[in-house]
């Protein structure tokens, strides 16, 4: 069959009949192919053999061996025992099942795998997220990159995908189609042997720069945070694995991602919540208001008097002078403190020491810790005061605090903890503003991903002005990989219908199971359950905590869900889609 100018790369199902020639060279293909797999899996058991007997270290025995010491990549420890127990023997079999998963060739034959191999100087296997293995994901039919041919399989080599750039025919099964069509599981597996061009750009983008993904449900959004997280650990030599932060809505999030990381060979990498992160936020804490309270509550510190140092007498107005270019700088409260006093010393010809000059200042420009500066924020008084509306004053202090508050306050006052060298938000449609301030604090790269269709914190500022408060201009995703066409074209109906902010959908796989409806979950349940492994029946009380996974089939129970939660609870299906009750479905 030949390909079509714009072909998704890997998406026929199958091709119909092939011709004695085209048969032929995929027998040839194979044969290769299957003599090299074998040599690279050999070599690839023979490093990590050689690894355990603690042999001189290479630098591949120390990717690969990684992998045999997962530990430390979840949030806690409840998070570390979760990848101990489960996703360790899974990246094993994902390990091998990825050793190659590859070809290009242009002259030369190059295979594309998980991690680089080399055995004597010869390079056995370029890995996935080196810039020569680019052509593998980018390569089209109108655009070959310089490319004879692409050999694409997953695991098994018995059935090829061979794309011949020099004739154009297209032979074999889709190893994209096959993914997308099997049984879930319980966690989300790697995508580095499926990436779709598309999506590999947004993972090779410069290290510097900021993205913000508006993907729709079933589109590869966190497929993308994820792979460029590992992409950057390879390609930015400023970073390592543990410089890199990534923070998912849920702890059952968090699990269903668990294996991804580690596969790719990075289980060093942070991955956590923002409750986790910096505390549980509130909605009277999260309120964008806060900024400029803060602002008052630093200027209202700053009192200028008369001041003595040595010899020297200042006037209010003169320490007024001093203090205004100081308090405009972008440092925290105790460095600028720091330069507030050095700058009155200079000034007064001081030769004391800065300890002393520290104390004459003190009520003009006091020292403040993060604790003090909290106790002021905690307290009616002072916040009324300030201006603040005493409704709003009232329902902040019935909560117990706020996170991401808090981390706005020690930021403003001591600085910022930890940094990284790039922060990745999935489902980044429900941070906050105090949020995603907390996050540019912590990295100058930052990736967001997520869905405005599936937006659940009144609070969160939605993608577009994330780009906006960021600068950039937000890229969006459409293509449905995960789910069947039909719960695809069902979910554009339904957003139309209600007015949701979603992306159009164009879905790829039909299957010619329709959305359908009926009269109790628990049957619906017990019916699909005889067919997939991974089925779930979500209601009203959890739906917002099944945000980022994904099933085999969902049963949705819409009584009482707004249009809002049976969009998100029928997009976490892959294959069959049950709707139960409710106006809204």
């Amino acid at each position: 069959m030949r390909a079509q100018p714009g072909q998704l790369r890997g998406t026929q199902a199958e091709v119909g009949e092939r011709d004695t020639a085209a048969g032929g060279a995929v027998r040839r293909v194979f044969v290769t192919e299957s003599h090299d797999l074998d040599e690279a899996r050999d070599i690839l058991d023979r490093i990590t053999t050689q690894d355990r007997a603690d042999m001189p270290a290479t630098t591949q025995r120390r990717e690969l061996a990684a992998l045999d010491r997962i530990e430390g990549g979840g949030a806690d420890a409840l998070a570390d025992e979760y990848i101990a127990a489960v996703v360790a023997g899974a990246v094993e079999r994902m390990r091998r099942e990825l050793v190659v998963f590859g070809r290009i060739d242009d002259g030369a034959a190059w295979r594309i795998g998980l991690y680089g191999i080399d055995d004597a100087g010869e390079q056995l296997v370029v890995d996935w997220r080196a810039p020569f293995a680019t052509g593998f994901y980018q390569a089209s039919f109108d655009d070959p990159r310089g490319l004879d041919r692409r050999v694409t399989y997953v695991g098994s080599i018995q059935d090829l995908f061979v794309e011949d750039f020099l004739d154009g025919e297209v032979t074999g099964s889709s190893p994209l189609m096959t993914e997308l069509s099997r049984s879930k599981g319980p966690a989300m597996r790697a995508a580095v042997a499926t990436l779709q061009s598309e999506q590999d750009a947004l993972v090779r983008l410069p290290p510097t720069e900021r993205l913000v993904l508006r993907g729709g449900p079933g589109t590869g959004k966190t497929v993308v945070g994820l792979h460029r997280a590992a992409w950057l650990v390879y390609n930015d030599d400023r970073l390592t694995a543990g410089r890199i932060l990534v923070v998912g809505p849920s702890d059952r999030f968090l699990r269903f991602v668990a294996t991804v990381l580690p596969t790719l060979g990075e289980s060093r990498i942070v991955q956590t919540t923002f409750d986790r992160l910096l505390g549980p936020s509130t909605g009277a804490g999260s309120d964008e208001r806060w900024l400029g309270l803060l602002d008052a509550l630093e200027a209202d510190l700053v009192r200028p008097d008369g001041v003595r140092l040595g010899r020297r007498r200042f006037t209010a107005d003169a320490i007024a002078e001093l203090a205004g270019p100081v308090l405009a700088r972008p440092l925290p409260w105790r460095d600028r403190r720091r330069a507030f006093v050095a700058s009155v010393a200079r000034a007064a010809g001081f030769e004391g020491t800065a300890a002393e000059a520290g104390r004459a200042v003190a009520k003009v420009w006091p020292a403040v810790s993060t604790g003090q500066a909290w106790s002021r924020v905690r307290n009616r008084a002072t916040l009324l005061r300030l201006g603040a509306d005493a409704g709003w004053v009232d329902a902040w202090l019935a909560d117990d605090g706020d996170g991401a508050l808090h981390d706005e306050v020690r930021a403003r006052f001591e600085g910022v903890p930890a940094t990284y060298g790039h922060v990745i938000l999935d489902e980044a449609q429900d941070v906050s503003l105090l949020q995603l301030r907390a996050a540019r604090r912590r990295s100058s790269g930052l990736s967001l991903v997520g869905d405005d269709a599936q937006r659940s914190n009144p609070r969160g500022l939605g993608l577009r002005r994330a780009a906006t408060e960021l600068g950039v201009e937000p890229a969006t995703m459409d293509t449905a990989y995960r789910m069947s066409a039909e719960i695809a074209g069902w979910l554009n109906g339904h957003a139309r219908r209600h007015g949701i902010d979603a992306v159009e959908l164009v879905g790829i796989r039909p299957t010619g199971v329709p959305v359908r409806t009926a009269a109790s979950a628990e049957a619906a349940r017990a019916e699909l359950a005889g067919r997939w492994a991974e089925v779930a029946v979500i209601d009203a009380a959890d739906a917002w905590t099944h945000k980022g996974v994904e099933y085999d089939a969902v049963v949705v129970d819409a009584e009482r869900m707004d249009p809002a939660q049976v969009y998100l609870a029928a997009s976490r299906a892959a294959h069959e889609l049950v709707l139960v009750g409710g106006p809204s479905a």
